[in-house]
């Protein structure tokens, strides 16, 4: 292998961003600012480079499944939609770990595939930090629940969904590198001929590819979901008195906050109007008490 040094670079980077993402299991606060930060950054960032795309009418669009973290995690962290949180983790976290698998296994298709050193770098850097955003995202924001593994299992297969339209040109007719498609090699379970060669890639190996990499995929699904209540469960054991991330941030709870102010301020107004009302019914009550008072002592 002529380019190990970039299969030793990620591994190196990933221990570095593994070590800081634990340091940051007991500051929940600081690791949700970072996390909210980044995922800001990547969302504004890869879409202004797609709108780019679209100006200069360059044939690129997002159909990596990295491409959908970039999207999802920025689009849940930005509106502060829990129910895609877990989803949002997992993306980001497989994404990460399925770029540093290839540029492990096979470095030297991972460097030169690239058109430039430029693209090589910016590759490294955005899946570095996706998986470490997936990272602190899993372990160190807030407890996942096993009823809502749902919710990754039906947004991975709608992906699968969406990949298989581009690659059939349902949509994205002028995207030409659909064989380049990452999870469509893996659909067609291709995606051992990286290592083994499209020579002896067999139907019998491509149905065992394609079976075993979706069954890891849901079983990875449970496993980090077990991770993070474990975790957690740790955490309070340990440390009883570390408050959790007050993730109840973005355009959604902004909008719930102001709503409720605003039903708050109108049933308070509401009230006042009814007291000043019932204030203004009894002035004349207490003035005919008065004088019926009044006559009273006369007699």
């Amino acid at each position: 292998m002529e380019y190990w040094w970039f299969a030793v670079l990620l591994v190196a980077l990933a221990v570095g961003l593994a070590i800081f993402a634990f340091w940051l299991n007991k500051k929940p606060q600081l690791a949700y600012i970072i996390v909210m930060s980044a995922s800001c950054v990547l969302l504004a960032y890869k879409t202004c480079e797609f709108c780019y795309y679209r100006i200069i009418d360059y044939p690129e669009y997002p159909v990596e499944f990295s491409h959908f973290s970039y999207f999802l995690v920025g689009a849940t962290m930005c509106t502060g939609f829990k129910k895609t949180r877990f989803f949002s983790a997992f993306a980001t976290l497989a994404a990460g770990l399925g770029y540093m698998l290839g540029g492990v296994v096979s470095p030297d298709s991972m460097v030169t595939t690239m058109s430039s050193t430029y693209y090589v770098v910016l590759a490294v850097i955005q899946h570095e930090l996706l998986f470490f955003i997936g990272l602190v995202l899993m372990f160190d924001i807030e407890r996942y629940r096993y009823r809502d593994l749902w919710i990754p299992v039906l947004g991975t297969a709608l992906f699968v969904g969406y990949s298989l339209l581009v690659y059939y040109h349902y949509i994205y007719p002028d995207y030409i590198n659909v064989d380049k498609i990452v999870i469509i090699k893996i659909v067609q379970g291709t995606i051992l001929s990286f290592v083994i060669g499209e020579e002896n890639m067999t139907l019998a190996i491509q149905v065992v590819t394609a079976v075993g990499i979706g069954l890891l995929v849901v079983g990875c699904m449970f496993l980090f979901c077990f991770l993070n209540n474990k975790m957690f469960d740790r955490r309070a054991r340990l440390h009883p008195d570390l408050p959790l991330a007050d993730s109840d941030h973005g355009i959604f709870p902004w909008i719930r906050r102001r709503y409720q102010s605003y039903k708050a301020k109108k049933q308070s107004n509401g009230f006042a109007q009814r007291v000043k009302s019932g204030r203004q019914f009894c002035r004349p009550l207490a003035f005919l008490s008065a004088s019926l008072r009044h006559i009273a002592l006369m007699t």
